[in-house]
């Protein structure tokens, strides 16, 4: 019997006892001919191929299934959907595929066949066993038996001996397909909150040792880490009694638990709260495939990574200063001799940008081509300092994923799934996408052929006889962005440094909104008011300035950034202010309180910092990905606008940020549409003066008429139709990678 210090564990034995019933429900199954064998051994992973010990560096990938429209708990996956992933995994030249928790049975059928059938082409299996997330309490009370219930669940199911039935958010189902052989290590575990751990700690502080069947704790530590070792005990002695096997073993952790103490890390977020080493286990025979450790790595977070001295003089092999390579040398000089798996690391290709990291690699605001390379640059530093290997996160976009920037004014939260929000970094991290949307999205590429009569139609009108004339305005709409086509009168490729345009956009129904526009002006210089309604957002393109900006009144930055506790409500004004909106990223609030010396010397907290929403990209879309506008032959220019930087919280039921200032929630109403006004416009002093409107009728002197603006109510949707899946550049870039390390 597994000993916790002096039988913890007897203390909770009634927890586990039904857990123990379950265990001797089926007789032993023993089969230990599989020919293939791994072991952790020294900094490494080494595989038995039946011609002895040889290193194995993984290169593998976090295999998402939350398709669009799903959630992962939802198991969606179907045994098509996994058949063309496993082909294109083992395409990319992936040798490991990690899983967090027990997939459908039909994972193991088509990871089984796939290895049966393509024996040249092995994929291996790192499989986590997932542990519960928690908001109170403390683990060992409180998740020890159903951790250990999911423990022989997986076991049995993964060994293709399960059968159970139906559970909320979990798989289920009859397991008969063996994919153990395939299987390369346990990976239990998850990004454990710092404040339980403390709270386990705490409670259980008379137990700082664990001397257990195959695992035992090195020296005397904390009560989390000896039920750490615990469970991972429990997990090799189940597979060894039920099916004779033994493999590499280790627990799945993250930086905020690291057994470094990093004196730049607030603890407001439960990060550094507790430094755990879940590597200081010691291996009791007969078991004898070793243990690892395993974190989750991303340049950008925690704030440490990006601030702590002892990493920001660190330079990579190109001689750049890379933090995150110091971090990562750091991490693994804490565990010599153990090999040290980065099961997670990545970045987004979004728009939108929660962290930067001025030493390294910052959460989000890159392109798909950029992704592609500084992935490659990721994936080589990890290398450079020693890990065993790396999981590139992840295989698909998830469109259900949430980022604390843009959490908060996602609403509703239930149908986030249902569209793809590119201002949410971790909505982007994927190696395929599913965007553009067939015979829906529109390719901002300065060419008007996915653009069919068929199309809601803002204005059209007859050209002016003088220059400057706006003929047709074209609104469409997808999952991602609002399109729009205006088309000048010329037979030229607009020139964006000469051509000077307003556009504004109405998205709240009401006499609300801004009604100035700027500066504008008709033609004779007067002031132009808008009756009948105002606007919440407008795009400026002129001259170098490319921007969409928020009706100051309605801007919610303020209040999200925690610098106000009013805003996103559409009010109506007339002061003809429109702001480019800035998003407080890496959490650096948390730092105001702080005190910190380092080395004897006093550490200043850096600075806030700020991301804007709205600067927009001039470029081909095909090229770049995140490009926002692009011109073209006779006079056409695209625009591509994201759908939560205009405050649409969800365009799958039109949705827009509406708050009611009397309840302390983000509220949203449903619109019926928007209405979009155009106007090509000439600077003089500090007024725009109209050159030409779309639609022109709008315009009756100084006055625009609201009510002339055409409403594109863009249909809704309860699912998502007709995605398909695309590589991303990153796919190739891993490729390579691989390639280079097989």
């Amino acid at each position: 019997m597994q000993r916790f210090c002096l039988a913890v564990f007897v203390v909770i034995a009634a927890l586990l006892s039904a857990c123990t019933d379950l265990a001797e429900a089926h007789p032993p199954i023993v089969d230990t001919s599989k020919p293939v064998q791994f072991r952790a051994h020294g900094d490494y992973f080494e595989i038995d191929r039946g011609q002895g010990w040889q290193k194995f560096i993984v290169n593998g990938v976090d295999l998402a299934i939350a398709k669009p429209g799903y959630y992962p708990g939802d198991l969606a996956a179907t045994r098509a959907d996994y058949d063309r992933w496993l082909a294109g995994i083992a395409d990319m030249g992936t040798n490991v595929i990690r899983v967090y928790t027990l997939h459908y049975p039909v994972f193991y059928e088509a990871f089984r066949d796939w290895n049966v059938n393509h024996p040249d082409k092995p994929l291996y299996l790192l499989h986590g066993i997932w542990l519960d997330e928690r908001e109170d309490g403390d683990y060992m009370t409180d998740s020890t038996a159903l951790f250990e219930d999911e423990i022989r669940k997986d076991i049995d199911a993964i060994h293709g001996n399960a059968d159970f039935p139906e559970r909320f958010g979990k798989a289920s189902g009859h397991y008969t397909a063996d994919a153990s052989p395939w299987l390369m290590a346990w990976l239990p575990g998850d990004e454990m909150d710092g404040n339980l751990v403390a709270k386990s700690n705490e409670k259980w502080a008379g137990y700082n040792t664990y001397n257990g069947r195959y695992l035992r704790m090195k020296k005397g530590g904390l009560p989390l880490e000896g039920w750490v070792a615990h469970e991972m005990d429990t997990v090799l002695a189940y597979e060894f009694d039920r099916y004779g096997e033994f493999r590499p073993i280790g627990w799945s952790s993250w930086p905020a638990l690291d057994p470094i103490h990093h004196p730049t890390e607030a603890p407001n977020f439960a990060q550094d709260v507790v430094d755990c080493d879940f590597g200081q286990f010691e291996l009791v025979p007969p078991y004898d495939k070793g243990i690892f450790t395993s974190y989750h790595v991303y340049p950008f977070n925690p704030e440490f990574i990006i601030y702590d001295p002892r990493y920001d003089k660190t330079l990579d092999a190109f001689g750049a200063v890379n933090s995150y390579l110091g971090y990562m040398k750091d991490l693994k000089s804490r565990h010599k001799g153990l090999p040290v798996l980065v099961a997670e690391y990545g970045i987004p290709s979004s728009s939108g940008v929660a962290h930067i990291n001025a030493y390294a690699y910052n959460h989000g605001g890159y392109s798909e081509a950029e992704q592609a390379d500084i992935v490659y640059d990721l994936y080589h530093a990890c290398l450079e300092a020693g890990m065993a290997g790396t999981v590139a996160f992840e295989w698909i976009d998830e469109w259900f994923k949430r980022t604390w920037v843009t959490t908060p004014t996602m609403l509703p939260a239930d149908r986030g799934r249902l569209w793809l929000d590119v201002m949410s970094p971790e909505e982007n991290f994927g190696i395929l996408s599913y965007y553009p949307l067939p015979d829906w999205s529109k390719t901002v590429d300065g060419k008007a052929d996915d653009w069919t009569a068929t199309d809601f139609v803002a204005a059209s009108q007859p050209a002016l006889p003088t220059p400057g004339g706006l003929t047709q305005v074209q609104v469409a709409a997808d999952p991602v962005y609002l399109y729009l086509r205006v088309q000048l009168d010329t037979v030229d490729v607009p020139d964006l440094s000469q051509v000077k345009l307003l556009i504004g956009l109405s998205t709240a129904e009401g006499d609300v909104g801004n009604h100035r526009l700027g500066t504008l002006t008709n033609a004779e210089g007067a002031a132009l008011t808008a009756v009948n309604g105002g606007f919440e957002s407008m795009v400026l393109l002129d001259g170098e300035t490319r921007e969409l900006r928020l009706d100051v009144g309605y801007d919610p930055m303020p209040r999200i950034n925690g610098e106000k506790k009013t805003g996103g409500t559409p009010l109506s004004t007339q002061d003809g202010q429109f702001v480019l909106e800035n998003q407080l990223v890496n959490n650096n609030a948390q730092y105001a309180s702080m005190d910190v010396e380092i080395d004897g010397v006093p550490w200043l907290p850096p600075p806030k910092q700020f991301h804007p929403w709205g600067k927009l990209r001039v470029g081909d879309a095909t090229k770049d990905t995140l490009a926002n506008v692009q011109v073209g032959q006779n006079g056409v220019l695209e625009i591509r606008l994201p759908w939560h930087a205009i405050w649409v919280t969800d365009p799958s039921s039109r949705s827009i940020l509406w708050d009611d200032p009397a309840t302390p929630e983000w509220d949203v109403k449903t619109t019926a549409g928007i209405r979009v006004f155009v106007a090509t416009v000439e600077k003089v002093g500090e007024n725009f003066h109209i050159l030409d409107a779309a639609p022109r009728a709008a315009v009756q002197g100084a006055t625009l008429n609201a009510d002339l603006l055409p409403l594109f109510a863009w249909a809704t949707w309860d699912t998502v139709p007709n995605v398909t899946e695309r590589r991303k550049p990153l796919f190739y870039a891993l490729k390579t990678a691989f390639a280079e390390n097989p």
